[in-house]
């Protein structure tokens, strides 16, 4: 089964369940990323379907509840319905459900604390009255200094947005802190978010801890996701990977689509709950019916490798594509790959190119490696060594050891870019220090030659032998050179064969014809001319010059011996009988033999 990368969605929650979520919020929210084998998550940045690629993007963050901007009269009034309702859940108020302006403004210029909160926010969301932020937190003002305990965790979250106001983390602190010390249990997780992330005060874990566990215990949802959260890292003393699932579970059943799609991947993975991928399906399927994308993706990459559910490319298609329509890269990525593989739908190279180069463009790494490639060899596009070094270079950026090394040999030769050996060897290394054996090969290679660097014979053995202890063919043929010709080591032809073969038995065509010459010569082995021959003829087939040059003058040597054969035994025994004898041989003719098993005992 091909492995899948998961992602753990984090909650980023700012200001109250109606307080709009500013784009600054999203940007500084956590992400965490689970150290666990197998499916290995990576959290809130994307890859994918790493079966194919391996396979990071903008960061996607869940957000509290908030109002958008523009809403028809209809949703606000529902919306100014969720405030009366809220605080209902505090104190009783003297209003009807239906807000009007001027009743409330009464009220309000009166002193009713209750009536300064909800004008506060209707001139925050425009209801009724133009919107105005500054007149906003002059009402959420005057009803703070009352010591309402709602609108105290609004003006925090005005002067944390710097909307009406200087943006002021202390000032939003104090305030979230005010409303907190009366149980309003919003107040209280954004006053844990200020600990965790150390704004307006310094950063303190396990202050985080306490306020998010008082506001978890009066069911907050979000409180019971980030208490998972930080359970998941051992942060703050709240506790260990059980009870991160019971946290997570406690805000799933309340219906937090992030809680679902992270206790889905509890059970996906076996953290702190028996891996139990029936279980996980389900969760994971709670969340993506209410649109999280990664949970579309996730329950798409359950049906694909049948893991809980029955095994559908349709529908692991189907959810791709709908996670993929809302931008995610990682599930454009896993839409990509459906079609480069014709798996669910038709095979269709260009449209797979489209969704890499979507997911690319977002920063997916493994689709910028991917189109690299699809440049480079022209399939699904046109081929171009200069989209094709574009690419390769954002995914080598990236850390990406095909990439680097791919960059390194788009240097060496000056492809697509000018000839720079310098920069050829520092992506070389870059890339061999992830153990990249293309990489290692070419910085031995870069060193027999004194190219960017002065020659050396020795340290390019060194890199030849990490090369070819991982089977890399080009590494293990260089070897036998070394040893052939005596080049850093010692000359020895027994070696020499014995990587020239480990090269041939991959069907490298210089390491055919290579090991064809040992065996012609009978150097490190007994000679054998046939299967020197059968081993340039596959040489040759391969297209390698210098096994084809071999065979052609051999095949002029062998027929002028045998015309002369022939004359002899024509002039001295009749032309019907010499034909007869020459038809005799060929059928006796043995067939090719197999190439010897390697030597025992014979070290690199």
């Amino acid at each position: 089964m091909q492995c899948r990368h998961w992602i753990l969605s984090v909650a980023v929650a700012f200001g109250c369940q109606a307080m709009p979520t500013t784009a600054a919020s999203k940007e500084n929210g956590d992400s965490h990323v689970a150290q666990q084998t197998g499916r290995k998550p990576i959290v809130d940045e994307s890859i994918t379907d790493r079966g194919e690629s391996d396979p990071s993007q903008t960061p996607s963050f869940d957000q509290t509840p908030s109002m958008p901007k523009n809403v028809p009269q209809q949703g606000k009034t529902a919306w100014s319905s969720l405030i009366l309702g809220r605080l209902r859940e505090i104190d009783k108020t003297p209003f009807r459900d239906e807000l009007e302006a001027g009743q409330i403004q009464k009220y309000a210029d009166l002193g009713h604390a209750h009536a300064q909160f909800v004008l506060g926010c209707m001139h925050a969301e425009g209801l009724g009255v133009p919107q105005n932020d500054v007149e906003a937190v002059r009402w959420f003002q005057r009803a703070a200094e009352q010591d309402f305990a709602v609108a105290q965790n609004w003006l925090g979250s005005m002067h944390q947005q710097g909307r009406g106001i200087r943006q002021d983390d202390v000032q939003a602190f104090r305030w979230f802190h005010r409303a907190a010390q009366q149980g309003l249990s919003d107040a209280q997780f954004n006053l844990a978010l200020c600990y965790r992330r150390g704004t307006g005060t310094p950063q303190d874990d396990f202050g985080a801890v306490h306020f998010l566990k008082l506001a978890a215990e009066q069911d907050h949802r979000w409180a019971q996701f980030d208490l998972g959260w930080m359970c998941y890292e051992r942060r703050g003393g709240a506790g260990n990977d059980v009870d991160s699932v019971n946290w997570y579970r406690r805000a799933a059943v309340a219906g937090l689509d992030s809680a679902q799609y992270n206790l889905g991947y509890m059970y996906d993975v076996g953290l702190g709950v028996e891996q139990d991928f029936v279980e996980a399906s389900s969760w994971y399927q709670k969340a993506a019916d209410q649109n999280h994308v990664m949970a579309q993706r996730a329950i798409g990459m359950m049906y694909r490798d049948g893991d809980g559910v029955t095994q559908d490319h349709s529908l692991d298609v189907e959810w791709f594509r709908k996670s993929a329509a809302q931008g995610y890269a990682l599930a454009q990525e896993s839409l990509a790959s459906m079609y480069f593989h014709g798996r669910g739908v038709p095979h269709d190279y260009h449209e797979a190119q489209e969704w890499y180069h979507a997911a690319a463009t977002q920063g997916e790494r493994w689709s910028q490696q991917k189109l690299a490639w699809m440049h480079m060899v022209g399939r699904g596009v046109s081929t171009d060594e200069a989209l094709a070094f574009y690419w390769v270079q954002k995914a080598a950026m990236q850390d990406l050891s095909w990439s680097q090394a791919e960059l390194g040999r788009l240097y060496y030769p000056g492809q697509g870019v000018s000839l720079d050996d310098a920069d050829a060897l520092r992506w070389f290394r870059m890339a061999a220090e992830q153990d990249s054996p293309a990489a290692q090969y070419m910085i031995g290679l870069m060193y027999s030659e004194g190219r960017g660097v002065e020659a050396d014979e020795t340290k390019a053995i060194q890199w030849y032998r990490k090369a070819a202890k991982q089977h890399y063919a080009l590494a293990q043929n260089n070897l036998g050179r070394a040893h052939q010709k005596g080049l850093g080591v010692a000359q020895d032809d027994l070696i020499a064969v014995h990587w020239y073969r480990k090269a041939a038995e991959q069907q490298l065509p210089v390491g055919q014809s290579n090991l064809g010459f040992m065996y012609l010569h009978g150097k490190g082995v007994e000679a054998d001319e046939e299967l020197a021959v059968e081993l340039f003829r596959e040489a040759a087939e391969a297209g390698d010059a210098e096994a084809i040059t071999v065979l052609a003058q051999r095949d002029e040597f062998h027929r002028s011996r045998r015309l002369k054969r022939i004359a002899s035994m024509v002039s001295t025994i009749g032309a019907s009988l010499a034909l007869v004898l020459v038809m005799a041989r060929i059928l006796r003719r043995p067939k090719m033999k197999t190439l010897p098993t390697g030597l025992s005992g014979m070290g690199g």
